[in-house]
């Protein structure tokens, strides 16, 4: 099935309409959003107010005069970056710090946060189902603005149908598959590798979205083995809004938000950036953030940007499969900036 570059157009859409869209107008868009939030940023956040002052960019090279944000301040005092008054916060999400017993982050939305991630799950969806479908939801659900919930809202606005199959057993998952004619499964690589190994017989799903965790050749090959899926990847964090980019049917990797983030890959130990085409740790500034803005978040997460384009015609650029994760907590050195 031949799916059209639905981001682009999107993307498109949130720049400038229906003007002529290109890297130079991406360019120029991302950095009159930069410094629009740090405007916002350093006028509102202590944080940031003290980390940076009153900066404003001429260009997106001086990027790397900004001080780095990492992990260890949202612990620390995630206070200090709302940019917001707490009562216009619509949801905070609490993430544990695996094999640490040190504080846990807390990142703040606000209603306006929510709508840009359910927004981007209403065309990212697009690039692997459409209306025809049903998918299955195997993320959690129940709690509002949930990963879940915001992919069900987000495939609802162009009339997929969505089932939720969290916390459900194998068995149950197989017979809501065959009930509902489920056509695409989301959920993390792991759960969904152990269902095509188990229950080869759900060749209705025809497509897959891996997300939240590392997806290996593996995992692929196990899926596509046992029903002839085609399988997609999205590749985000909660820090991120929950999504970032999202692979199209040629897989090459990931097609990014780059309306609402603006990504760079640097060097993990020296904290230099890297030109295209050379692995390294994503960091990433958040565009369009209202209630906690992010500057610079380094994301411990390795990749590359490509410097071919996709074969879907899209005049993104291609933001490489993740190589590696958490890679910042075994550098013998940390950058911080």
């Amino acid at each position: 099935m031949n799916r059209r570059p639905t981001l682009d157009q999107w993307i498109r859409n949130k720049i400038n309409g229906s003007k002529p869209f290109g890297l130079r107008e991406l360019a120029a868009y991302q950095l009159n959003m930069i410094n629009q939030t740090l405007e916002h940023a350093c006028r509102n956040s202590l944080h940031y107010r003290t980390r940076i002052g009153n900066r404003q960019l001429s260009s997106l090279t001086q990027m790397n005069e900004l001080p780095f944000t990492i992990p260890g301040d949202l612990q620390a005092d995630p206070y200090s970056m709302l940019c917001v008054h707490p009562n216009e916060i619509a949801r905070i999400v609490t993430l544990n710090t695996s094999g640490s017993t040190g504080p846990s982050k807390r990142v703040f939305f606000t209603e306006e946060d929510l709508e840009l991630c359910r927004d981007f799950f209403h065309y990212g969806m697009q690039c692997l189902v459409s209306e025809a479908d049903t998918v299955g939801i195997l993320f959690p659900h129940e709690t509002p603005a949930s990963v879940g919930d915001q992919l069900i809202k987000g495939l609802a606005r162009f009339g997929c149908a969505a089932v939720p199959l969290y916390s459900l057993s194998l068995e149950d998952i197989v017979l809501k598959i065959e009930k509902h004619r489920i056509t695409s499964l989301a959920g993390m690589p792991g759960q969904v590798s152990l269902l095509a190994e188990k229950f080869p017989q759900c060749s209705s799903v025809k497509t897959v979205l891996l997300s939240a965790d590392f997806v290996s050749d593996k995992v692929r090959e196990t899926i596509a083995k046992a029903w002839g899926s085609e399988v997609f990847e999205h590749y985000g964090m909660t820090e991120m809004g929950l999504g970032c980019g999202v692979s199209c049917e040629h897989q090459q990797g990931y097609h990014v938000r780059e309306a609402d983030l603006y990504l760079e890959i640097i060097d993990p130990i020296s904290g230099q950036p890297l030109p295209d085409g050379e692995w390294g740790e994503i960091v990433f500034t958040s565009l369009t953030r209202v209630g906690m803005p992010f500057i610079r978040y380094r994301t411990g997460d390795i990749s590359r940007w490509k410097n071919e384009q996709c074969p879907c015609g899209s005049t993104l650029r291609l933001l490489d499969y993740i190589k590696d994760r958490n890679v910042i907590k075994r550098l013998p050195l940390r950058y911080e900036g």
